[in-house]
């Protein structure tokens, strides 16, 4: 299969996208029947920030959202059978909502067959839940700060990484390192890295004058589908994209630090580091998507990594914090990026994850900082979901006669949002 894929990589004519789709997303519209507002109880004011909303595997009548948040709960949506009335106001409504954790929730990933969904959470604990009846699986707890991501190894029941401020990725197995507490169990990691995402203190800070090496926190983590014994991880400290061999043996010497399978690597003239903000794997596992604090997402290879074989900019896309993500097509034509400034960029690639056309839909929705976007993963409709810091969370589904009554009316359009092709940089 992947030697099919580098095939694909090195011969131009296997896979040729010369047809431009970007135009159909311009009837990409959110009408009020498909916004959910997270408000206060007496429904005054927003009562907390959505974090991280992910699709489930699963799709048709099959599929859910969930949708994560600062307050520590834990919504889930059905996405498919909602409908788009016009005169809706009431915005969209949770199938369920329970307390996940009692701080921040920065993560969520779906298992394999949707069964149990795992959060990571500022309570520096990870939790494992039981989707259908809502109820607390396991706790995995082991990290010393905010557990900024988790991902499920692709096909896998039992397994999945996490990624913490405190500058390490634990990787856990449901089936081993656990203790029965109560109605639930314990888990203990089964393997660690730490200081994953070093850097180093200017020597004039630091004590003696002497240079150290500090832990970075861990923005983000991601299996990877070509090699399920590899992780890859991005840090706040640079753009560099490293891959960790979960089954690797930790340093025996506390000072010594951790050797990653792979690194990747910037030109010299890419100037200073920034930092990374999010993670995301094209369907097929090929290409890595990095956005970047210096207002790029830059594109790897997946299965080769080093320096970026592209990147992508858009004059509408700012990346001015590590909660910033993007979210890949389920065919893998497009690459849709939160933004600082409200917008969500969504870029038509072509067959090596490159921008060449300099084709890109904008969707205007958010009036702050939209940071997650989720793509729905079926091939038969296409939906997006993304949340902002304006407290609501817009599921944008393609509606042709909406999109027209919305570019005639602005008032609509501050309502419902709407979509503008441009064609050039």
């Amino acid at each position: 299969m992947h030697a099919a894929l580098r095939l694909r990589q090195r011969q131009p004519h296997v896979a040729m996208r010369a047809v431009s789709t970007i135009g159909r997303l311009e009837a990409l519209i959110s009408p009020e029947a498909r916004v959910y507002r997270l408000l206060s109880e007496d429904d005054t004011h927003i009562g907390a920030l959505p974090l991280a909303c992910k699709y489930s595997n699963a799709t048709g009548e099959r599929s859910k959202l969930a949708l994560v948040d600062e307050g520590g709960m834990v919504s889930l949506f059905d996405p498919v059978n909602g409908k788009m009335e016009v005169a809706g106001e009431d915005g969209m409504k949770p199938i369920v909502r329970w307390r996940g954790h009692d701080n921040s929730i920065f993560d969520v990933d779906w298992c394999a067959d949707d069964s149990r969904m795992v959060t990571a959470s500022a309570d520096e604990t990870c939790r494992l839940w039981d989707v259908e009846q809502q109820k607390l699986l396991g706790v995995f707890s082991g990290h010393s700060q905010t557990v900024r991501s988790v991902s499920w190894r692709h096909g896998d029941q039992h397994c999945f990484s996490s990624a913490s401020r405190d500058g390490s990725i634990m990787m856990w197995d449901l089936r081993v390192n656990k203790t029965k507490a109560g109605d639930e169990y314990a888990y203990r990691p089964v393997n660690t890295v730490n200081r994953a995402h070093y850097g180093l203190r200017h020597a004039g800070k630091a004590p003696r004058g002497k240079g150290s090496v500090v832990a970075g926190s861990v923005t983000a983590i991601q299996h990877l589908r070509h090699n399920t014994s590899l992780v890859a991880s991005a840090g706040s400290t640079s753009e560099a994209i490293k891959y960790w061999d979960v089954r690797m043996s930790a340093p025996t010497r506390a000072a010594e630090l951790p050797t990653p399978a792979a690194t990747s690597f910037l030109p010299p003239s890419s100037g200073r580091s920034r930092g990374t903000s999010s993670l995301t794997l094209d369907p097929d596992g090929t290409r890595l998507y990095s956005a970047c604090n210096d207002n790029r997402v830059y594109v790897h290879n997946a299965l080769s990594l080093g320096q970026p074989i592209a990147q992508l900019e858009a004059p509408e896309f700012e990346c001015s914090s590590f909660n910033i993500a993007t979210s890949a097509s389920p065919c893998g034509r497009h690459l849709a990026a939160g933004s600082s400034n409200g917008s969500v960029v969504v870029w038509e690639l072509d067959m090596y994850g490159q921008n060449s056309s300099k084709r890109r839909a904008v969707l205007q929705g958010h009036i702050k900082e939209a940071g997650c976007v989720a793509w729905y993963p079926g091939a038969e409709r296409t939906q997006l979901a993304t949340c902002g810091d304006d407290g609501t969370m817009r599921v944008w589904d393609i509606n042709t006669e909406l999109a027209d009554v919305a570019r005639a009316d602005p008032m609509r359009q501050c309502r419902w949002g709407f979509t503008s092709i441009h064609r050039a940089v």
